[in-house]
């Protein structure tokens, strides 16, 4: 069975200003919504809460300044083959320092990854409505010229470096994917003539796709995407920000409310 990808609107600004010096620091907004009744259901087998919160803010604060990155997995992702060392050895290690931070670390990512939607959603981005971002259907609809600032931010979409402790095939976390800040929409939408549908069939969807990007914009917004999430009780949050768009008057067919 595939996931299931959307796209929101997101306040990164916000984000940056309050949420992160929190999770990196006192864990004030962490231990309210950890311990709130949307928290329960969002964080599975919600017990011994204050040495999960403790381990958040710890592992936080080994984060990179977008909060995405870990020094020490990217220490392992990167790492060179010496030059007297073989391949095969190189290989082994890389794996098995990975599988070993996984292991340390694993539940701590997991809960990062499953109460950063519920803080998010609550306090700077829009559950609904969002745009249906299946990673085949996203990149066989939406394509940017090799090697432009477009491609380079379009990527982020639906993919993430190095480092990251969010989705990616290793983990398999479900949750956050990535996100892009307004400023790096700003530059997408600067170099927008490197954005275009991958071919007729997909015009709908990347004509549905540029709206929401220019929505975002209009507003001084990020977007922000995520995996699998918990979409029954994101749903009955009050969305924080104060934007609305009208699907059926715009006639997006690909940005959808989860009812």
């Amino acid at each position: 069975m595939g996931s299931w990808n959307t796209l929101h609107h997101f306040d990164d600004k916000k984000f940056y200003s309050t949420i992160v010096p929190d999770l990196q620091s006192e864990g004030h907004l962490l231990r309210n919504y950890f311990n709130s009744e949307f928290g329960k259901y969002i964080v599975y087998n919600n017990d011994q809460n204050e040495g999960r919160i403790t381990d958040i803010i710890k592992f936080s604060q080994f984060l990179d300044d977008e909060f995405k990155i870990h020094e020490t997995l990217l220490s392992i992702q990167t790492r060179k083959k010496s030059v007297n060392e073989e391949y095969n050895h190189f290989i082994k290690k890389l794996y098995k320092d990975e599988d070993d931070f996984y292991k340390e670390n694993g539940q701590i990512i997991e809960d990062i990854n499953l109460i950063l939607t519920l803080i998010i959603f609550s306090e700077c981005a829009s559950f609904n409505p969002h745009l249906i971002l299946g990673r085949i259907l996203f990149t066989g609809c939406v394509s940017a010229k090799p090697g432009s600032v477009a491609e380079d931010i379009v990527s982020n979409f639906t993919n993430n470096e190095s480092g990251s402790i969010f989705y990616s095939s290793h983990s398999n976390c479900n949750g956050i994917i990535n996100w892009v800040t307004s400023e790096d929409l700003q530059l997408l939408w600067l170099d927008k003539e490197n954005l275009h549908s991958a071919g007729k069939d997909a015009d709908k969807y990347f004509s549905d796709f540029y709206k929401f990007i220019e929505i975002a914009i209009e507003n001084d917004l990020g977007v922000i995407s995520g995996t699998n999430m918990n979409e029954e009780v994101l749903k009955l949050i009050q969305p924080p920000l104060s934007v609305e768009i009208d699907v059926k008057e715009l006639g997006l067919e690909n940005v959808i409310n989860y009812e």
